[in-house]
């Protein structure tokens, strides 16, 4: 059920003494106002273009690391294995949802957006400078990444509030339009990010020497230009995105008090209390952590996959994601931007859009699952090259085969490019409308959190069950828990009518 508006349902909250009565008719008259400030505002599509702007260039960093980080580790430390990425890369989530709550408190006690997202660029840039001068340690340097990991993690972490400013800054309606604009640009900085690498793939490992240890190669180099858009993302938020009304001192005590135990609990108790239909809201917070979990087996394992499944090189894996990011950007932008500029979230009911990201996640597992009839044997370890599936890491090495690697890239730019941006536009706007018209700060972060559990501990997850098992184990337990969400899902659409 929606929130509901009624008056009469407004005021008749039980109350046992005049405090009492009092507390309640301002708490009362607060939803009220939230209500009606919700009805009246503009949406500032200015700065929803502003704020996805930042949101874009922070983006880019992750996007251009992201997919050089197994093959750069494997490189420069023999001893990593896809056991020791997949925890680095779970630390990096979980420092990132610690940093979000952070940021977020901070957003909130200082009134302010710009001095958040500035102190996460300059927390990136350090990650930056250490990631470049990672060869200056002379052991240990899987460890030295790690850190770098959880840096990035930390810094991306303060662009999470931009999804509360867009929230401020649009009225109800346009709250999926609105949050299209975020996803679009995390999606065109897939396009742009592969760009970049593909322009530096002819610099073999180990490039020039720049500084002593610091050199300029295939995996470095987008690392500097990453660097350097930190500065370009600074000078943006310190000089065009505009910082919301500050609220009266009264209302700052206030928020204040709600930062103690009693005041959390108080809000805990309000939040409980809400006329919402929590089994929608919840059965949100479950899918959210279900699409999230074939998002996660991608982004940690695509590169081991091909390196240790394939036998590629660091080079040849780097250049082949590059294509396929930048075709998965530019159908995730064509999907995105149907929704900003030609409001299809008005034309397609939102509930069987997000069936569709679903099935399609589905596809991946069926698709490019190693049947044998069709697929090749892995190929043996070559200890020249450091190349191809090492059955001292690897028990399964003589028994598993790899489905055809074009199938597997084209499936991925598939999912990625069309399945990522339609269930996540879909289930945020299904969200939002489930929440109605309250403040959904409280609960939009709920719906972080439920997000930042798979991304903590989807990389130990999958990178555990791929080292241990294989690649048919994993696809076939994700394909499972993917069809247990699809139909709890599908046992829900007539539910999900009302918000869709």
């Amino acid at each position: 059920m929606a929130v509901s508006t009624a008056p009469i349902e407004k005021y008749q909250i039980p109350s046992i003494s005049m405090n009492d009565l009092k507390i309640a008719d301002e708490s009362s008259k607060e939803d009220v106002n939230e209500s009606e400030q919700e009805s009246e505002i503009e949406t500032d599509r200015k700065g929803i273009m502003i704020a996805s702007l930042v949101m874009f260039i922070a983006a880019i960093e992750n996007t251009v690391v992201g997919m050089s980080e197994w093959p750069y580790m494997n490189e420069i430390d023999k001893e990593a294995d896809a056991q020791f990425f997949g925890n680095a890369t779970a630390a990096s989530k979980l420092f990132h949802a610690v940093s979000a709550l952070i940021f977020a408190v901070w957003c909130h006690r200082r009134q302010s957006f710009r001095v958040p997202l500035v102190a996460g660029r300059l927390i990136a840039f350090g990650a930056c400078l250490l990631y470049l001068a990672v060869e200056m340690f002379d052991g240990g340097r899987r460890y030295v990444m790690a850190l770098c990991y959880v840096l990035f993690g930390v810094a991306s972490s303060s662009s999470t509030i931009l999804r509360a400013y867009v929230a401020a800054i649009s009225c109800h309606r346009d709250r999926p339009q609105a949050y299209s604009g975020l996803n679009a640009a995390t999606m065109i900085s897939i396009i742009v990010g592969p760009m970049i690498q593909a322009a530096f793939s002819s610099i073999h490992y180990p490039g020039y020497e720049i500084f002593p240890n610091v050199k300029f190669h295939i995996y470095s180099a987008p690392v500097w230009v990453a660097a350097s858009t930190n500065f370009i993302s600074i000078i943006i938020i310190c000089t065009i995105l505009k910082e919301l009304p500050r609220r009266a001192q009264s209302e700052m005590k206030k928020n204040q008090s709600l930062m103690t135990f009693a005041g959390v609990k108080s809000r805990i108790e309000r939040i409980s209390q809400m006329n919402l239909n929590w089994r929608i809201v919840v059965l949100c917070w479950i899918q959210k952590m279900n699409a999230t979990l074939s998002i996660v087996t991608l982004t940690t394992l695509t590169s081991v996959i091909f390196m240790t499944n394939y036998g590629w090189s660091g080079s040849h894996t780097v250049l082949a994601m590059s294509v396929t990011m930048g075709a998965v950007g530019i159908l995730a932008v064509l999907i995105t931007s149907l929704y900003f500029f030609c409001h299809l979230g008005n034309y397609i009911q939102q509930r069987f859009a997000f069936l569709v990201g679903l099935i399609i996640f589905m596809s991946m597992y069926l698709f490019t699952y190693p049947w044998k009839s069709v697929s090749n044997p892995v190929p043996a370890y070559n200890s020249t090259l450091d190349l191809g599936c090492n059955s001292n890491v690897y028990d399964w090495c003589e028994t598993s085969y790899a489905p055809a690697a074009p199938l597997l890239l084209i499936v991925i730019a598939v999912v990625m490019g069309i399945g990522i941006p339609l269930s996540s536009v879909a289930l945020d706007a299904i969200y939002s409308k489930t929440l109605g018209p309250i403040n959904q700060s409280v609960m939009q972060g709920a719906m972080i959190v439920a997000e930042d559990v798979i991304l903590i501990l989807g990389p130990i997850y999958s990178s555990g069950v791929y080292t241990h098992f294989g690649l048919e184990t994993l696809w076939t337990w994700n394909g499972i828990i993917v069809a247990f969400g699809s139909l709890l899902w599908i046992g829900h659409l007539r539910k999900l009518a009302d918000y869709s």
